[in-house]
């Protein structure tokens, strides 16, 4: 009993807190710990952790601190109008005591949303807010992941609902159980109302008599490799009022820069687009062009406007290949785009058709990818071709992101990723790598990956396009479509 106690408070001091022991000025004694471990049964087993302080960097959590994940799901799940009525309301949360304004936060954020979309928020992107703004992931991951097997480890939230932090603290952190504030629901939608904070005592027990230890077989915090959501920044108050205030603008400077981009001759698009806001840096020499048909760039994928960054950068129009293809994307497309079936006989065919009438431009990815890794390539183009001229891209987004795994929403991918204030691609050419004399088209797909990892910094993956969809969207990540260009 007393060596498990030594490890858990070890673990919890060390790791949990990872504060410099603090005591009163002139005095000795036991250090002030916050906050204090609980521990529940048989003082053997279970130990339970109340994270608030800890995903709120708040010993005092309060309507500033509480808005930017809830103002998240207002947005996400429900719409910029909900956000927009939660940030009306936010001069009257600040003078509301605590359980009041959380309460008021709930209603707002969640009355009315199908709990299958709240779900998805709380797995696809409420997981990055709090990677990005908790305090000491790492020394949580510690707790969860290095205390005696025979022990397990449960989060308790007073201040946030089971299903925006179930995601985030189980799936990437590690905890066995996760006991938040439950929000009333009926027939799949939520109520808004919010559970009074006396029921998290028996959900808690209830909880945790039905979860078994994990066997811990990789490293904790594990890394965020796919995200979804819209919003590419923190939302405080400040900052979302000022979202607010810039959205007139925003919409009008993407007519502008989508009209450079549609009407304007290529050899100028990169000049006039730079005016308007929008820069292309471009680095390495673009290869000189193939005799006899066109040529094969293959390059990671961040955007579905890679494409057009790369056609701009050379200065002329390139053909585009991608699996999901929505109408808007096609109908504002500047180059002409072809929408691939995942039918290997069939992709091969028309993108060899696109090859012997100009310049290709194929993502091996086959889906786009946020943070700094690399999917696994798919090596499909590496047989299409004696060599392939890989392009590293990668692009810089401030306010909206450019990409989304929401059939609704993934048709505005363009316009959003235009719509930031100053929007940007990098563009790098790298030397063509021959694919004939090969042992295998995965060969050269594997060196290609390898080489624009290298060029980006990124770290390549074996995880694929279904991978991505399966985790933040539930499907295979497929968009019906119309007949595409090109086809």
């Amino acid at each position: 009993m007393l060596n498990l106690h030594r490890v858990i408070k070890n673990n919890l001091v060390s790791c949990l807190l990872g504060r410099h022991r603090q005591t009163t000025p002139g005095t000795t004694g036991t250090p002030a710990l916050s906050p204090a471990p609980r521990l529940l049964g048989d003082n053997k087993t279970t130990v339970v952790v109340d994270v608030d302080e800890l995903l709120l960097k708040s010993s005092a959590p309060s309507a500033a601190t509480l808005f930017p994940p809830f103002f998240l799901v207002a947005v996400e799940a429900g719409n910029f109008a909900r956000g927009f009525l939660l940030l009306a309301l936010y001069p009257f949360l600040r003078v509301l005591a605590h359980e009041t304004c959380l309460k008021a936060m709930v209603m707002v954020a969640f009355c009315g949303l199908r709990r299958n979309e709240a779900a998805r928020i709380g797995r696809a992107v409420l997981p990055k807010y709090f990677f990005r703004e908790a305090a000491r992931v790492e020394a949580l991951a510690e707790v969860a992941g290095t205390l005696p097997k025979e022990v397990k480890v449960a989060a308790l939230s007073r201040s946030f609902p089971t299903v925006m932090i179930e995601a985030f603290l189980k799936d990437y952190v590690g905890f066995n159980a996760v006991v938040g504030r439950e929000v009333k629901s009926g027939c799949g939608y939520f109520s808004g109302v919010m559970e009074d904070e006396e029921t998290n005592t028996e959900r808690l027990s209830d909880a945790l008599n039905k979860t078994e230890k994990k066997n811990i077989t990789c490293r904790y915090p594990k890394p965020m490799v796919f995200h979804d959501g819209r919003l590419a920044f923190t939302p405080t108050p400040a900052a979302a009022f000022a979202m607010y205030i810039y959205f007139p603008f925003a919409i009008i400077l993407a007519v502008v820069r989508i009209a450079i981009f549609t009407i304007l001759p290529r050899r100028v698009t990169g000049v006039a687009a730079m005016l308007a806001g929008v820069r292309v840096r471009v680095t390495g020499a673009p290869p000189a062009a193939a005799d006899g048909a066109g040529r094969l760039y293959a390059c990671n994928h961040r955007t579905l406007l890679d494409a057009i960054a790369i056609s701009t950068a050379l200065g002329k129009t390139v053909f585009a290949v991608t699996y999901s293809l929505s109408w808007l994307s096609e109908l504002i497309s500047p180059i002409p785009l072809l929408r691939l079936t995942r039918g290997r006989e069939e992709d091969r065919r028309r993108m060899a058709s696109l090859l012997a009438r100009g310049d290709v431009v194929v993502s091996p990815e086959g889906t786009t990818c946020r943070e700094p890794y690399l999917l696994r390539f798919s090596p499909l183009f590496a047989e299409l071709a004696d060599e392939v001229s890989p392009v590293a891209v990668n692009e810089r987004s401030s306010m909206f992101y450019g990409t989304s795994t929401s059939p609704g929403a993934k048709c505005f991918d363009s316009v959003y990723f235009l719509m930031n204030p100053r929007p940007e691609y990098s563009v790098h050419f790298l030397e063509p790598v021959p694919t004939t004399g090969r042992s295998s088209s995965i060969e050269v797909a594997n060196q290609v990956q390898g080489l624009l990892a290298d060029a980006l910094d990124f770290t390549p993956t074996a995880l694929t396009r279904k991978n991505k969809y399966l985790l933040l969207a539930g499907n295979e990540g497929t968009v019906t479509t119309k007949k595409s260009k090109g086809n």
